[in-house]
């Protein structure tokens, strides 16, 4: 393998080489609604969204996790549940 292939499936934050990544949005059910093709790499989710984001009904709320923050400024018009936020540890 060549060395910009090697950069391209490579995890800085993982410290290995990573295969894919792949985006899916699913119902209440557990049923798949949209999929995003793989991308390679290490790649942020909110970044993958913006590019790949589904259109969903305006009564459809969409819950996302800390990955995507930033995303009720950029799809004002998408509703979106609550983001969770981190608990905090003792001290």
């Amino acid at each position: 393998m060549n060395t910009k292939r090697k950069k391209e499936y490579y995890s800085g934050k993982k410290k290995k080489h990573t295969a894919v990544k792949t985006q899916l949005m699913v119902n209440n059910h557990g049923y798949i609604i949209h999929k995003t093709n793989h991308k390679r790499g290490c790649r942020y989710d909110y970044n993958i969204y913006k590019k790949n984001h589904p259109i969903t009904p305006k009564q459809v709320v969409n819950v996302f996790d800390l990955g995507y923050l930033g995303i009720e400024k950029d799809f004002p018009g998408q509703l979106s549940a609550a983001l969770p936020y981190k608990k905090r540890r003792n001290q």
